[in-house]
């Protein structure tokens, strides 16, 4: 048995009396990015702090095809908007809106010259991609009305009958598996629409499966606009095909294509980002043959959004780093043809800070999105509320609330990875444990801090691991803390002989919980749980599984939910799963309260003792090479009974949002 080397002597008198995608977008040591909100909310029962890693700003503009004279589409109407389309006659341009709230994902459109905005597609659903038919009176989006997953629907605009036609038995995939219809593009006659969907493909991870975070394997299919004739017309084992778009003559479709495997570094601020490429490929539409290699995925970068400018030229965008302010992303033309330069604006790339073009009808203008990821969005801004009970807030990672009503976060995303508290609304923030107390090592990496705070019952110590995480665990050190709540001291519990971190304390402060990995191994170890008597200093095995992020219940029953790789050890290619389960803090009544292939993770007990948690059950809602910095955009909050019953969706946005936190009225107005 292996155990961490303790400072037992500093234990002994801190019992109570009477008793993941994250990419590391740090800001600096200032004063924690929060904004005050007020009191306690009329007519609902509280707030639901949760986190999202979504951009903070978007909007449309619309410019010459060389990219010059651009203007803001919307004008003084602009609020955080993206993935437009010209209509076939150049009147129309549809768009996905937010407008509603931060993450609600609504359809509407607008004349070209930015007047005349109309709703098309509003529910609480995701509404995303449209695409307007050769007549003007249809539109086809990708959207999760009904079943949470993303279908292929028309509305018809003058009688506003709306269906869905991926949803019957002959298109419909396997339920239980990734089974999403994506970015719909209408034939020049109006008798086809041709999409991309991950229908019936395995769950698997990234790096020969040893990263959990899924990759995407997209086909293109066909389908007439009353569900009819569905067939795929063009798939390649081992890649992705997405974003496909008619020629003018309707004989062909063109898409970018990319290895299954590089659809996770395509979307993350990652060093392998640069080294991935796409083709642009476009084959024969009634065959899915002859196909041409527009511009291949040996150079170039990440290649996406094709589309047909006329019969000799195709457009394109080259997407790098948004973080990089040199080279965000170009407009870049080749020839539909063959292989070879374009006959419009050869060879040329326009660098600017562009996503998500569509060309209009005649060649001559582009719309596309400006994405800025500054500034972060500050804990306590207002989301889109999927709930009419609870206000929804935002809040950086791993927050958690003090019996007494004070809330402890990671400050990942808005300031340094430090451990933060502040008051429900917001006021108090400050920083308890931020670098300038951490180890060198700490300092190295760019996944690192604080993270997973948990409290003591009587609101005086919290509990918090400190260290360099994610894949940097299988490299270097981390360490469990105990911490004053009002930033006095640190005690650090482990040694540092092993990756140790996200702890949880029980209410009654006598049991300390965290997870433990072995990074001096080559191999990949994980170790397990780990628990300490608080009283006596004396730690046991508690698993010996990849588990993670533990949490005791509030209630005081000892009871602790947690996070478990279920496919470990690794048998074959594709496992990679990861589900919630629950235990007694001696380990026994060990139960699996989620069990598809999906990954359910990041599991926390609710103050009415419920299981709050991420999923990926309900799949994609794009594809996923679209994204940026976007490590899982997938999860939707998911409640549950403590016994696994009455599973419930909390959250529908196309974003990664997790890790809730309720807050009563009642606890707000005594804190």
């Amino acid at each position: 048995m292996r155990l961490s080397s303790l400072l037992t002597p500093l234990l002994c008198g801190l019992v109570a009396a009477g008793s993941c995608p994250y990419a590391n977008q740090a800001r600096s040591d200032d004063t924690p990015s929060v904004l005050p909100r007020g009191s306690p909310i009329e007519d609902k029962k509280g707030v639901m702090f949760m986190n999202r890693i979504a951009p903070a700003t978007s909007k449309l503009y619309v410019s010459n095809i060389d990219g010059s004279n651009p203007r803001l589409l919307l004008g003084n109407e602009t609020t955080f908007d993206y993935h437009a389309q010209w209509s076939p006659d150049g009147e129309w341009i549809v768009f996905t809106s937010e407008r509603a709230g931060d993450g609600q994902s609504d359809l509407y459109r607008v004349r070209a010259d930015g007047t005349s905005l109309q709703p098309i597609s509003t529910t609480p659903a995701v509404e995303d991609a449209g695409s307007i038919s050769p007549n003007g009176s249809l539109i086809a989006f990708a959207g999760t009305l009904g079943n949470y997953k993303a279908n292929i629907w028309i509305k018809n605009l003058d009688t506003g009958a709306l269906w869905n036609i991926t949803n019957s038995t002959s298109v419909a995939g396997n339920s239980s598996l990734p089974d999403g219809h994506f970015r719909p593009a209408w034939s020049p006659d109006g008798e086809w629409l041709v999409f991309s969907s991950d229908k019936n493909t395995p769950w698997r991870g990234h790096n020969n499966v040893s990263g959990w975070e899924h990759t995407q394997e997209l086909s293109i299919y066909a389908i007439r606009p009353d569900g009819s004739d569905f067939h795929r017309v063009a798939n390649k084992t081992g890649y992705c095909l997405g974003s496909p778009k008619f020629s003018p003559d309707g004989s062909r479709i063109v898409f970018y294509e990319i290895p299954t495997e590089l659809t996770y570094y395509a979307r993350v601020s990652e060093p392998d980002f640069y080294d991935v490429g796409t083709a642009i490929v476009s084959v024969d539409f009634a065959t899915g043959g002859n196909p041409i290699e527009h511009a291949s995925a040996d150079t170039g970068g990440i290649k996406l959004f094709p589309q047909y400018l006329d019969s000799d030229t195709i457009g394109y965008l080259v997407k790098s780093l948004l973080t990089n302010t040199t080279y965000p992303g170009s407009i870049n033309y080749t020839s539909a043809l063959t292989e070879g330069p374009a006959a419009l604006n050869a060879n040329s790339s326009l660098i600017g800070h562009y996503r998500s073009p569509s060309w209009s009808p005649d060649g001559t203008k582009m719309v596309y999105e400006l994405v800025e990821w500054d500034p972060i969005r500050p804990v306590g801004k207002k989301l889109y509320s999927w709930s009419n009970e609870w206000e929804y807030r935002f809040s950086d990672v791993f927050p958690q609330m003090s019996n007494g009503g004070k809330i402890a976060y990671t400050s990942q995303q808005t300031e340094n990875s430090s451990l933060v508290t502040m008051n429900p609304d917001g006021t108090a923030a400050r920083d308890i444990f931020d670098g300038s107390r951490f180890p060198a090592l700490v300092n190295a990496s760019n996944t690192n801090g604080t993270f997973q705070a948990s409290w003591r019952g009587d609101d005086e110590v919290i509990a918090v691991g400190l260290g360099d995480w994610f894949e940097y665990r299988y490299e270097n050190p981390g360490w469990v803390y105990l911490v004053s709540a009002n930033g006095t001291w640190t005690k650090r519990v482990t040694d540092g002989t092993t990756n140790a971190g996200f702890p949880t304390i029980s209410p009654d402060g006598r049991w300390l919980v965290w997870r433990e990995f072995d990074y001096t191994s080559d191999e990949v170890a994980p170790l397990g749980l780990r628990r300490m008597d608080l009283k006596t200093g004396e730690v046991v095995v508690l698993s010996t599984e990849w588990d993670n992020t533990p949490m005791f219940a509030p209630d005081g029953s000892n009871r602790i939910v947690f996070t478990r790789r279920t496919s470990w050890p690794i048998s074959g290619p594709y496992d990679d799963n990861y589900d919630v389960m629950t235990m007694e803090v001696d380990g026994s009544n060990l139960r699996r309260l989620t069990t598809l292939e999906c990954n359910d993770a990041h599991a926390v007990w609710t103050h009415e003792g419920k299981i709050a948690w991420a999923s990926g059950m309900y799949g994609f809602q794009d594809e996923a090479v679209i994204y940026d910095n976007n490590q899982q955009p997938y999860p939707f909050i998911m409640q549950m009974e403590a016994d696994g019953s009455n599973m419930t969706a909390l959250t529908q946005s196309r974003w990664e949002d997790t890790m809730p936190l309720y807050v009563p009225n009642e606890i707000w107005a005594a804190s």
